[in-house]
């Protein structure tokens, strides 16, 4: 199968910007919890900043978050939840 580069198309999302290739951050959802991935390559758009993966990259992410439980790295973040402020009256 041929992959095809989208490097320099134009944005589906934002109809403005251009698409180059990137390596990105992944925050993906398996499950109950969130695997972060390194290193995905993808196609980002300079302007608005959407992604887009080619099929078989978006096959093997949905791969490596299946193996998220055995995976022995880890990491930790701070949580926040948002409140909002109603105005007083």
């Amino acid at each position: 199968m041929e992959v095809i580069s989208m490097e320099g198309d134009r944005c589906d999302f934002c109809l403005e910007g251009r698409l180059r290739s990137r390596q990105v951050r992944e925050y993906y959802r398996a499950g109950k919890g969130l695997v972060v991935m390194e290193r995905v390559p993808a196609y980002v758009c300079e302007k608005c900043g959407e992604r887009y993966y080619q099929a078989d990259v978006a096959k093997q992410m949905r791969q490596l978050a299946k193996r998220a439980p055995r995976v022995k790295a880890r990491i930790s973040f701070p949580l926040i939840r948002f409140e909002e402020k109603r105005a007083s009256a």
